[in-house]
């Protein structure tokens, strides 16, 4: 009985988010709002084999968290997570994620992270690469960062990706880079319920460029998203900064 009732919780769950979807602005090119930042200039870890670029940090009211990257002896990595009171002293760091299996050492992108100080939960998304294949994951905690649920897929594929996660109260969006694509381009996916099931997905910017390094956040029913725009010759390294906004609808 326990079991049909979980599956029927689920399956409202999923139709109730069935029909979400965003209206999307047109692109802005010039007078976007300035990007957030969320890598911090120096933090000083007492972990050992921690990697220093992938320092991610996000604020909650008086708490500050860090996540960032530690290496295992045979190149694959761990994802760790502590919290500062107050601008107080770091705690001992907690495991978010363990199931990396890749060889790529510090050489992969850093950690999204995110605190949604309306519901109290953490975020992260990321790109790693357990035993069932490689993709960006997103992982939560409903405690401070004491604890953390299992890793959700958000998409599977081999290619590192650069991830973006924000969230505030019932709603999560992550933004990636898609690990599939031959152009590069930015998706996004959306959660109504915290993070637990992720019910739609859906192309955030267009097939004409190539779409790297996104940055998302949310303000009310609103998604801000930014990234950076590549030429579509390889060849051509200039790119210039890009933004839309969407509205949550269902």
């Amino acid at each position: 009985m326990l079991r049909l009732s979980c599956a029927f919780i689920w399956l409202l769950l999923t139709a109730a988010c069935a029909g979400d979807t965003v209206q999307w602005s047109e692109i802005v090119y010039t007078g976007a709002p300035p990007e957030p930042v969320d890598s911090p200039r120096r933090i000083e870890l007492a972990a050992m084999n921690a990697c220093p670029a992938s320092v991610r940090i996000a604020k909650a009211g008086d708490l500050t968290y860090a996540a960032w990257w530690q290496v295992r002896a045979d190149s694959s990595v761990v994802l760790m997570v502590s919290r500062s009171p107050g601008g107080g002293s770091w705690s001992s760091p907690a495991i978010a994620d363990s199931t990396d299996h890749g060889t790529r050492g510090c050489g992969r992108p850093a950690p999204s992270i995110a605190a949604d100080s309306s519901s109290g939960y953490l975020h992260l998304a990321y790109f790693a690469e357990p035993m069932g294949g490689g993709g960006v994951f997103f992982a939560h905690s409903m405690d401070s960062a004491a604890t953390f649920h299992a890793p959700v897929p958000i998409v599977y594929g081999k290619n590192p990706s650069r991830a973006s996660v924000a969230g505030s109260g019932d709603r999560v969006v992550v933004a990636y880079e898609d690990p599939n694509a031959t152009q590069p381009m930015i998706g996004i996916a959306l959660s109504r319920t915290m993070g637990h099931i992720f019910e739609r997905r859906m192309r955030a910017t267009s097939e004409n460029f190539r779409a790297l390094q996104p940055v998302v956040r949310i303000a009310g029913d609103s998604i801000l998203l930014w990234w950076s725009e590549y030429s579509p010759n390889p060849a051509i390294s200039a790119t210039r900064p890009m933004y839309r906004a969407g509205r949550w609808t269902r």
